[in-house]
């Protein structure tokens, strides 16, 4: 399963779901956010029960990496009940990810 790609009107109804939104904030020219993009898409597959699991282009709708202070890319924020969690810019790895979520989620 594959991180699905989210605009600002879809950012608004998932960042306000049930479940807590991963955020990939993300550009097509960026060969770091192409190098890791099938990592997180490995997550949102093992994720997909726990965590809304999406991606941002930044291109396409730089007002919500802004809004949530992105300055690299690629930076990953997690979210739950419209607040900001934590955030990791550029993991090297998918157990980065995942160690990322699961500390962040424990706080």
């Amino acid at each position: 399963m594959a991180a699905m790609n989210i605009n600002a009107e879809q950012f608004k109804q998932s960042v306000a779901g049930d479940k807590p939104l991963l955020v990939d904030f993300w550009a097509p020219w960026c060969g770091y956010c192409r190098r890791i993009g099938p990592a997180y898409d490995q997550i949102a597959g093992e994720y997909s029960d726990r965590l809304t699991v999406a991606k941002v282009n930044i291109d396409e709708d730089g007002q919500l990496a802004k809004d949530a202070g992105v300055e690299v890319i690629p930076t990953l924020v997690l979210y739950r009940d419209g607040k900001v969690l934590g955030s990791i810019v550029a993991p090297d790895s998918k157990a980065a990810i995942d160690r990322f979520i699961r500390e962040t989620l424990e706080q």
